[in-house]
């Protein structure tokens, strides 16, 4: 996440959990994050590319080293990029989407499974803002050993706990305990898991 930001600027007021719109001074620069997270996700998809060469291309696009244990499987989609920090031995597979206009963040060794949705941004509850696209931003935790099922829903503002599982096909609207397994829309607990410290 880009911390050298003014908080008066369009990132910084994201940052700082603001309701942002299309129209409010400085979206140009975000716009223009999007387009460039589009265009390397793109190149990051395509066919015939080395381990090696999605790293480097997955380094771009997130601004930082990636943990040579860490992988993503293609297809993948982003808003940003840059928002996002992945942990060691991160496996994410394939068809994740990860709506990074905030921070998330994944602790090590966390599985997420495919098509995977992690949301950061919430639009506005007033439908003449929602035309502006109104949006408030809120930060991911997904914590050390956490497993994210297949087809799961993470949505804003919301801390998976260290070791927790959510179950297939789950919608995660509030926190889920550390060791905890959930599932359901919304998730609810169905059991603990005692980790091993």
């Amino acid at each position: 996440m880009r911390k050298d930001l003014p908080p008066d600027s369009f990132f910084g007021r994201i940052y700082a959990g603001k309701e942002l719109s299309n129209e409010d001074p400085g979206f140009q620069e975000f716009a223009e994050a999007l387009e460039r997270a589009r265009h390397i996700c793109d190149e990051y998809n395509a066919g015939g590319r080395t381990p090696d060469e999605r790293r480097e291309i997955l380094e771009r696009l997130l601004m930082c080293e990636v943990d040579p244990d860490t992988m993503i499987n293609p297809p993948f989609r982003c808003d940003l990029g840059f928002n996002l920090t992945l942990g060691r031995h991160v496996l994410v597979n394939s068809n994740c989407t990860f709506l990074d206009s905030t921070s998330i963040v994944v602790g090590d060794y966390v599985m997420i499974g495919p098509n995977v949705t992690i949301i950061t941004p919430d639009h506005s509850r007033d439908p003449q803002r929602r035309r502006a696209v109104g949006t408030v931003s809120r930060p991911v935790v997904i914590e050390d050993d956490a497993w994210i099922g297949a087809g799961s829903i993470i949505l804003p503002g919301t801390t998976v706990g260290k070791g927790s599982i959510v179950g297939a096909g789950s919608v995660v609207t509030r926190d889920v305990p550390a060791g905890a397994t959930v599932a359901g829309n919304p998730a609810k607990p169905i059991g603990v898991l005692r980790c091993s410290e």
